[in-house]
């Protein structure tokens, strides 16, 4: 199936193909190391130096493989992004070379049924490089220990990039497979710009629209305070709040007013009062996990401080209410929403959801939305965050403190 959007405003045109299932924590290695070879080669243009020369000489063309998570699925994106062929006086400048290159990258490199080992290997490094730099941020570890701990076996239990020793057995086979596995998922394509609906994309003819993207199961928690040793000097705190408040329910609103003033926001509450009056972190923020119905509160501090600081938030969700200026959160919402909006990413996010994620919001209705908040809507949900489930988490902070 493929999508066709008619807008000129961007001056550049772009290809866009999303491969979509449903995420499996046992193949979010693999598909990362799948990502990490479709990366690096393609059937015709074999190096990463092959592929970034052409895109050069091709008046700068931009493309890229990445994986992108929407709820509880997964998409492999192939992504081309080029200046409008009307924009430039070259005659053999033209759509159909795009599209053509296009193709040719988004092709994997096949050798004799299989993969090409070189290229291979080389994905597996890289892989395993990104891994091990990012398990260096005590931040990360901190987040990964609160999600893996919470959702313990469940959809929502996995590293983001992948795990090492799983990466240690992978084969050039296992790959090869999976790639032939993931060919059959469910797939769109989408034109942005004056294609004309000139190139069919022959992909599946229907989407079955995906009304189970919430990551609903938890893992069975027998307490609420769960602490990791690790020579640090600061703790990492997260506070996870259980408000079982997803994506697709109205509810969700006035909670993304609430998390924008509570900890979302430049200059938040939390940090006006945690950190600025009281000295108690480093930095403060919220965040909230619409697809998995919780909130969560980071932190940097003393362990030490701990009590004293779960003290604090507490105070500020209890009284927090009374200083949030509803109108100025909204405009500042709708201000940052309608600058967002104006990004290619935008307009084929919406697009995505309409076909896929129909009960997720869109750009035409998230403002509407955001504006029928009324002050009785964020009074319940900070009456729910208070009333929630709160688990705590703390990474490290072991070092001697003076």
């Amino acid at each position: 199936m493929s999508r066709y959007i008619d807008i000129n405003k961007f001056h550049t045109i772009s290809i866009t193909k999303y491969i979509l299932s449903k995420i499996d924590p046992k193949e979010i290695t693999i598909r990362s190391l799948l990502i990490s070879y479709l990366r690096l080669s393609s059937s015709k243009y074999k190096t990463e130096e092959e592929i970034v020369r052409v895109c050069e000489d091709l008046y700068d063309f931009k493309f890229e493989v990445r994986g992108d998570m929407h709820g509880s699925y997964f998409m492999i994106v192939f992504k081309a992004n080029a200046i409008d062929p009307k924009y430039i006086h070259d005659d053999t400048y033209t759509l159909d070379k795009i599209y053509n290159l296009f193709q040719d990258l988004s092709t994997p490199l096949i050798v004799n049924h299989t993969f090409d080992k070189k290229t291979f290997l080389t994905a597996k490094k890289h892989l395993k490089a990104t891994i091990l730099k990012m398990d260096k941020y005590l931040d990360v570890k901190a987040s990964n220990f609160a999600f893996h701990t919470f959702f313990l076996n469940t959809l929502r239990d996995f590293k983001p990039m992948g795990d090492i020793e799983e990466l240690d057995k992978i084969t050039i086979e296992d790959l090869y497979a999976y790639y032939n596995k993931i060919s059959k998922d469910e797939n769109v394509t989408y034109f942005l710009g004056d294609f004309n609906g000139k190139y069919p994309y022959n992909t599946i003819d229907d989407i079955s629209p995906k009304l189970d993207h919430n990551f609903i199961d938890r893992g069975r928690l027998d307490k609420n305070l769960y602490l990791m040793p690790y020579k640090s000097k600061q703790m990492y705190l997260r506070i996870i709040y259980d408000i079982n408040v997803f994506s697709g329910d109205l509810k969700i609103y006035p909670f993304i007013l609430l998390n924008y003033f509570l900890g979302a926001s430049n200059y938040s509450y939390l940090f006006q009062k945690i950190r600025e009056e009281y000295g108690l972190c480093y930095s403060i923020s919220s965040e909230l996990y619409g697809a998995s119905g919780i909130l969560m509160i980071r932190s940097e501090i003393k362990k030490k401080d701990l009590d004293f600081v779960l003290e604090r938030i507490d105070e500020c969700i209890s009284e927090g209410i009374h200083y949030m200026d509803i109108d100025k959160i909204k405009r500042m919402i709708t201000l940052t929403h309608k600058a967002s909006y104006d990004l290619e990413e935008s307009y084929l996010f919406d697009e995505l959801c309409k076909d896929f994620f129909p009960a997720f919001y869109d750009g035409t209705t998230y403002i509407d939305r955001i504006n029928s908040v009324t002050m009785e809507d964020i009074k319940d949900a900070f009456l729910k965050l208070k009333n929630s489930r709160r688990v705590i988490f703390g990474f490290g902070g072991d070092l001697n403190e003076r």
